[in-house]
């Protein structure tokens, strides 16, 4: 099954990486040469998403692109090692035949949270795939549990306020959620050779563009972020300062009725 969404140009590496028991002892046992090829393992994922398939032939491959020195048998004790101290997921690499783990899908849940991810549509996936649903629940939680210290200290007509505007901004909230589930991005806009959605994306809030029915309007009108059209001439040659309306200009300009 081909990955919906594509990989992440780079990756945050603990400053004590080298430190860990696992990379000691693979050093110890096969030298320096095989920290570095848990490094290439490590890039080889994250620019393919967070799992690649793993077999004598991606073995073979592996080795030839990495050095041509290093044995077969090196590098499949190296992964056998790996697999046995938890750094890959035993489990799904006998079973599917893949490498991968928690934390590296964590990472890459982490990096692309401006995408919208169909986790249905998501193979291999671990116990990750539910920590960015629970976690802004949980943020969720916590701030709504500070409006009743501060309403205690409030006049009544203040309460009555405060308690609308709670209501609404959950309506308006709950009503954008529903709106980002149906915007579905097909699955050649993560090309980054051809878009530069991300980019995009940011440009837009860089600008004020906050209405989600804008920018989703935008990304359709720009083929997503399309490298080389209309939309980056504008974000680049456009005054801003004088643009009171950012996101309505961009889809005047975009749909030719921009004078």
């Amino acid at each position: 099954m081909n990955m919906i969404n594509k990989g992440i140009p780079y990756f945050p590496t603990p400053a004590n990486f080298f430190d860990e028991e696992v990379m000691e002892l693979l050093e110890a046992k096969y030298g320096v040469i095989a920290s570095y090829i848990v490094m290439r393992l490590l890039c080889k994922i994250y620019k393919e998403g967070y799992y690649i398939s793993w077999g004598k032939e991606q073995c073979l491959i592996f080795i030839r692109k990495v050095d041509t020195e290093i044995k077969e048998g090196m590098m499949e004790k190296i992964i056998d090692l790996l697999l046995e101290k938890g750094f890959f997921h035993k489990e799904f690499y006998e079973k599917y035949g893949i490498l991968t783990s928690q934390q590296i899908q964590k990472v890459w849940f982490e990096a692309t949270i401006r995408r919208k991810i169909d986790f249905s549509q998501l193979p291999y996936l671990l116990e990750t795939k539910q920590k960015k649903g629970t976690q802004k629940g949980e943020s969720n939680k916590e701030n709504a549990n500070i409006f009743p210290t501060q309403e205690d200290v409030s006049s009544e007509n203040a309460d009555i306020s405060r308690q609308t505007k709670l209501k609404e901004t959950k309506l308006n909230s709950e009503e954008e959620e529903i709106s980002d589930a149906l915007f579905e991005i097909p699955q050649y806009a993560y090309n980054q050779a051809t878009h530069n959605m991300d980019g995009l994306i940011e440009s837009l809030e860089r600008h004020k563009v906050t209405d989600s029915k804008e920018k989703q309007a935008i990304l359709r009108l720009s083929d997503y972020g399309r490298k080389g059209t209309l939309v980056w001439k504008l974000l680049s040659n456009t005054t801003w300062s004088k643009i009171g309306a950012p996101g309505k200009y961009l889809i005047a300009a975009l749909t030719g009725k921009q004078k």
